[in-house]
């Protein structure tokens, strides 16, 4: 199983902020990973504890984009997955 079958298998819910700068991906462990874009300077992902499946998520992705489209995914073993906000016409606040 690839690194982006095993995040959207586990992946529960995902939100993002009005501004689509900062996002969070709930799995089904219980765990979330925390996501920030806000400029050239601020990209960070941190996963809410260790172990858990937010924490073998942020482990295995190489990078991230996030905007209103969609949150993007790139894992190290080449796969990537795709998030969209449901409703994007109202997005949830974090």
């Amino acid at each position: 199983m690839t690194s982006a079958e095993t995040a959207y298998s586990q992946a529960t819910r995902y939100v993002a902020n009005g501004t689509f700068d900062k996002a969070v991906i709930f799995f089904a462990d219980g765990s979330y990973l925390q996501l920030q874009h806000t400029g050239i300077d601020t990209r960070w992902a941190k996963a809410s504890g260790e172990p858990s499946m937010a924490d073998s998520v942020c482990q295995a992705m190489r990078l991230f984009r996030l905007n209103a489209k969609h949150l993007q995914l790139y894992f190290t073993d080449g796969s990537d997955a795709e998030f969209f906000v449901a409703g994007q016409e109202a997005p949830s606040t974090l």
